[in-house]
């Protein structure tokens, strides 16, 4: 799916990375982004799971009990999410992760600093060639956002593997007499290969990147291969519809606290999160920002991209409510749990 220069919507590009928000507060703006603007918007950023959230919201408001103690992740259930069904009750219960139930749809995921979240918003007036239902969206954020995203990702990769290394002049020991009890032979230079000589290229002919996977989306998932890299949700409302996106960069042994759903792809087979989930920085690094400056590319080939900041969208939340985001947040839909 492509368009033309012509009949380019306008988006505002809204990037949260570095500005403080935790994942909580960012489901809380995007609810009142979808319900309460006109505008379309992509969003990008990578959010402190729990940062913040004590200052901006009273958790005995939503029936949080005070039992919150880790603050390492975030689960975020869909809004039809069943704990008992999708949790391992034991280990969550154990160590009180903080819970979440989300405004969108979709599964459960466990979010990290390492998980890059991104939302795309869009309004059915100003993309009619788009029909507003779950596969559509689907499709269309597969092949026009992310599959050109991973596109860009592949090349700068390819670009930084083929750059030249510097090669280094040979490096040389001085051995004196009598030195590492070495005394019949008088004081010479012994001159050996750098790291960067035959040597060096010999040994990294050996480690070779490994072939990155092609994107795709399968069934309802993005994936690499046979892999699942994301989770993803949609909103879809009158005249307007929402779908967010958690990447999984990278991540730990916080995926123990997910149990395997009684209804999953039929790719998935049995296969345990361990075996079913890759991270994305196996085969793009350590610096994700590779990422969002593909999509961004990617997004602004689709539509005309407005760069906005993060004062510009809580001015929507402002005319919501006089109290701002804590206010709008005892209004909407994302809420705390508790299975303690």
């Amino acid at each position: 799916m492509s368009s033309t220069v012509a009949s380019k919507s306008k988006i505002c590009w809204l990037d949260l990375r570095r500005s403080g928000l935790s994942v909580i507060e960012r489901l809380v703006l995007e609810e009142a982004l979808l319900r309460h603007d006109k505008r379309q918007w992509a969003i990008t950023g990578v959010h402190d799971p729990c940062y913040s959230y004590r200052r901006l919201f009273q958790m005995k408001k939503r029936g949080m009990a005070a039992t919150y103690k880790s603050g390492n992740c975030i689960i975020v259930l869909g809004i039809g999410g069943k704990p008992e069904e999708l949790l391992n009750l034991q280990l969550v219960q154990q160590d009180a992760p903080l819970l979440v139930k989300r405004f969108t749809g979709g599964g459960t995921v466990v979010l990290t600093q390492d998980s890059l979240l991104t939302t795309i918003i869009g309004r059915t007036h100003l993309t009619p060639e788009l029909e507003p239902f779950p596969r559509s969206i689907m499709d269309f954020t597969a092949s026009a956002i992310f599959k050109p995203t991973f596109h860009y990702m592949e090349r700068k990769i390819a670009e930084q593997s083929r750059s030249p290394k510097p090669i280094q002049p040979l490096k040389s020991l001085v051995v004196e007499p009598k030195s590492c009890g070495i005394s019949s032979i008088s004081a010479k230079s012994l001159r050996f290969p750098s790291l960067n000589s035959t040597t060096s290229r010999t040994m990294k002919s050996h480690q070779q990147d490994p072939c990155i996977p092609k994107f795709a989306l399968q069934e309802n998932d993005y994936v690499l291969g046979a892999h699942k890299i994301a989770g993803n949700a949609q909103s879809i409302i009158k005249g307007a519809w929402l779908h967010h996106t958690s990447f999984l960069w990278d991540f730990g042994e916080e995926m123990d606290y997910l149990q395997l759903p009684k209804k999953r792809p039929n790719y998935r087979q049995d296969r345990s999160h361990k075996d079913f989930l890759t991270k994305l920085n196996t085969f793009f690094g350590d610096n994700h920002d590779i990422f969002f400056d593909g999509m961004k590319n990617s997004v602004a080939d689709y539509f005309e991209l407005e760069e906005v900041t993060l004062q510009d969208a809580l001015q929507v939340v402002d005319t919501q409510s006089s109290g701002g985001m804590q206010q709008w947040f005892e209004q909407c839909k994302t809420t705390f749990l508790n299975v303690s």
